[in-house]
């Protein structure tokens, strides 16, 4: 009597086929769970960022700007003096986020979230487009070399992310940077 070694090409067809309906299955939401490890990444970049920020313009005694150029590859966030309006160089501290994260002032857009409220933040949040530092290391809202006191939250949506991954990173008046994480229903930490 023979004895038979392997599989036979229908048993392979078989295994192959199956493997290959499990990864179609599973591909979405490894997709979703790739791209909201990335979104995460970018904002705790982005808190660095900032602290960086709050600690540049202490050592120099100076207020300094956190501000954000869109580019083709993502958007770059980048340390400047409140005053200087030029673009990013390679002497500033800086980070970047992957494309196709967007800023926004405040969330829009279909299925786009409600702000984070006043209730949950513990702060009046200020309105601006940039967050800045004065040379103590608070928060502030700098508008031609006066710089009040201010809390900020800025928004950012991730695009690769079906209906839209929403996150925030608020700063208290206190200076406390905080990553915030729309999950659906609410927006947590």
């Amino acid at each position: 009597m023979k004895r038979k070694d392997g599989f036979s090409l229908l048993e392979a067809l078989v295994v192959v086929g199956v493997g290959m309906l499990i990864t179609a299955m599973a591909l979405p939401s490894m997709t979703t769970a790739i791209a909201n490890a990335k979104l995460r990444g970018s904002m705790t970049s982005l808190s660095g960022l900032l602290q960086s920020c709050r600690m540049v313009a202490v050592k120099e005694n100076k207020t300094k700007t956190a501000k954000f150029e869109a580019r083709s590859n993502g958007l770059v966030g980048f340390v400047k003096d409140a005053t200087d309006t030029s673009g990013v160089n390679q002497s500033d501290y800086q980070i970047e986020m992957e494309a196709p994260i967007d800023k926004l002032i405040t969330p829009t857009g279909t299925g786009a979230p409600a702000g984070v409220t006043t209730a949950v933040l513990g702060f009046t949040a200020g309105t601006g487009d940039v967050v800045s530092f004065n040379s103590r290391g608070l928060p502030c809202l700098y508008n031609s070399g006066s710089c009040p006191n201010s809390g900020f939250v800025e928004y950012f949506k991730d695009n690769r992310i079906a209906g839209g991954g929403w996150a925030a990173i608020s700063v208290s008046p206190a200076g406390r940077i905080k990553r915030w994480f729309w999950n659906g229903t609410n927006w947590t930490d």
